[in-house]
């Protein structure tokens, strides 16, 4: 499937507002679900009502906000759980029982990736992009046009680099080699926040207009 054909749907969820995605891959229901942080219930049912039954769950990181309905997605639908290995241990509830005053929800792993492997779902093929700097094992995933970068990139921001796991100074490499040098049509899903394009954030954005 061209990546311009992708089904998105994007849901707000829980009290902290993570975009959640759902995207259908193909006419058969193959699909996936992008940073399922809270409400698995309503998430489930979005799937459902989307005629899908998700074959991953991609995480861009390991944080509360973005994987907190994971487990109970896992279990509702046999989804196999991704995320890059060095936020595996943080997935699976080993680096501390809460966040921000919120209780995790540990899950396991089935599938730790590494940076520029190839997932299949589908019509879909979903590359690997490292971008640490948010935590250290921050990915984005990149389908065609199409990027869902989770706390690396929003619309006229980035995310922290102050807590475990952050660094200010991966960050700054993050932005200047891996994502300014996307193509400025490419469509930037983040992780909160309304969608955008690399364009307009290299325009815009006061974080990635300096670093490339």
């Amino acid at each position: 499937m061209d990546s311009n054909d992708l089904e998105i749907k994007s849901l707000v969820v829980g009290v902290l507002e993570g975009n959640c995605y759902i995207i259908k891959c193909d006419s058969a229901g193959h699909g996936i679900i992008i940073d399922p942080g809270d409400q698995a219930e309503r998430i489930s049912d979005e799937a459902k009502a989307f005629g899908l039954e998700p074959q991953m769950i991609l995480l861009t990181h390991g944080h509360i906000d973005h994987t907190n309905a994971a487990a109970a997605l896992k279990n509702r639908f046999g989804s196999a759980v991704v995320c890059h290995h060095l936020d595996a241990s943080m997935v699976r509830g080993e680096e501390g029982k809460a966040l921000w005053g919120f209780e995790r929800e540990p899950c396991s792993v089935d599938r730790e990736v590494e940076d520029g492997q190839v997932l299949k779902v589908g019509g879909c093929q979903i590359r690997v992009l490292h971008t640490p700097g948010h935590t250290r094992g921050s990915v984005c995933y990149i389908m065609g046009d199409q990027i869902f970068t989770g706390d690396t990139l929003f619309q006229g921001s980035i995310g922290r680099t102050d807590l475990p796991g952050g660094s200010e100074r991966e960050m700054k490499a993050t932005l200047a080699n891996r994502i300014a040098t996307l193509d400025e049509k490419v469509c930037v899903w983040p992780g909160h926040g309304p969608s955008t394009t690399i364009g307009e954030e290299k325009r815009l954005n006061p974080f990635l207009r300096t670093a490339w």
